[in-house]
């Protein structure tokens, strides 16, 4: 195996993202305090824990009372396996050739896998049998995402094909919502009739099932009906709730810089590619470097206030003109005190003094550049340095 050496050395590059597990670990705990006794939390912890680096969130969340790992990819899952977390792992995204390669693995350490159609259950007997041990398997229905899953009217086949393989055990039963951050969408109502419906078919032809789970972020946080025996929170454990809430959460990630240059322009100076901003009055404008091949969405140009650390105190500018690859920049304000080397704050918690302006949120940004907060945190690139706060 080939180990990549990154070509550049991120002690000597300006721009971090801060993770904050402490914030992810309360996250945890508040939403564990929204669940019934019975109800188990599954932190969801893929692609890479949504940006906070997947093992550093998955300890903050299970420090926080989260008794189940998710993942997307088997490989995630087996990562999260050898680094030794002792609570039930499940993975659900897997092809034909990863399955053929690693899913005995997966099995063998006692990982949960996902089945949503026949194909995919012989690829996961076959793996049991390699590796001696029963899979322990959540069946995906398919209730109206149209992604993964079983349709309903196949259930009862894949059912009873899984009940009569001796390597498999149906431990659960569950489903994806697609409109949950909408509570006023009939959609998930829908969802849920056809996932209880298809419950009831499932167990007459198999028995009881153990585990129901459909809850994502959003419908623990409106839908206690919904919660079940596990809830799977992904992107409010980061401390970005997908509806409006009042449950407090935290943001997990903040993403800084630091100006590299600043200089008064007059008025009528324009910015950036294609001049989309002018100058009104005689400014400073200051040159952060971070750009798009960063994560910073060039949608968003000119849709931000970011927050900078000048000697005088904390100070809101506007990023105008154009996002460009490497570098953005900020209208200071023709009376700002800022210097090359301030601290730029684009979006998180930049703790300053209490009546210094807040940074902005990655729900920000993404309401800026037309998308979700959970592309801004997931964009956030290889290039820019995670930095664990203690």
């Amino acid at each position: 195996m080939t180990i990549p050496i990154p070509a550049e050395d991120p002690r000597h590059l300006p721009n971090r993202a801060v993770i904050d597990p402490s914030a992810i670990t309360q996250n945890t705990r508040t939403l564990t305090g929204l669940l019934e006794e019975h109800t188990a939390l599954m932190a969801v912890v893929k692609a890479d824990g949504y940006g906070h680096g997947m093992l550093s969130a998955a300890r903050a969340a299970v420090e926080g009372g989260a008794t189940w790992l998710g993942v997307a990819h088997p490989a995630s899952a087996l990562a999260l396996s050898r680094a030794g977390f002792e609570v039930p792992i499940l993975t659900w995204l897997y092809e034909p050739e990863t399955a053929e390669a690693m899913m005995h693995e997966v099995i063998a350490a006692g990982i949960d896998v996902s089945v949503g159609s026949r194909a995919m259950l012989e690829l996961v007997s076959r793996a049991a049998r390699t590796a001696d041990r029963r899979a322990r398997v959540h069946l995906k229905i398919d209730t109206g995402m149209g992604r993964g899953g079983v349709m309903p009217h196949d259930l009862r086949a894949l059912a009873a094909a899984a009940q009569e393989d001796d390597v498999i055990q149906i431990v659960a039963a569950w489903t994806h919502l697609t409109s949950a951050d909408d509570p006023a969408d009939p959609a998930t109502d829908q969802q849920v009739e056809i996932f209880d419906s298809s419950v009831e078919a499932l167990e007459d032809e198999v028995g009881p099932v153990p585990l129901q789970h459909l809850a994502n972020s959003a419908a623990l946080l409106t839908r206690p009906d919904l919660h079940r025996d596990i809830v799977r929170p992904g992107i409010a454990l980061y401390g970005c709730p997908p509806v409006t809430t009042d449950v407090q959460l935290r943001p997990a990630m903040t993403l800084t810089s630091r100006l590299a240059m600043v200089k008064e322009v007059p008025a009528g100076q324009s910015v950036g590619y294609g001049r989309t901003y002018r100058t009104e009055t005689p400014t400073r404008l200051g040159l952060v470097p971070i750009g798009y091949a960063d994560g910073l969405h060039r949608s968003a140009s000119g849709g931000v206030d970011v927050v900078v650390r000048t000697a005088s105190g904390d100070r809101r500018a506007r990023q105008v003109g154009r996002i460009s690859m490497d570098q953005i920049v900020l209208d200071l304000g023709p009376d700002s005190s800022a210097r090359a080397g301030d601290r730029v704050f684009l979006f998180g918690d930049a703790k300053g003094a209490p009546n210094d302006p807040a940074a902005p949120t990655a729900e920000d940004w993404a309401r800026a550049a037309g998308t979700i907060p959970y592309e801004v945190l997931t964009s956030v690139s290889g290039r820019v340095s995670r930095e664990v706060r203690a």
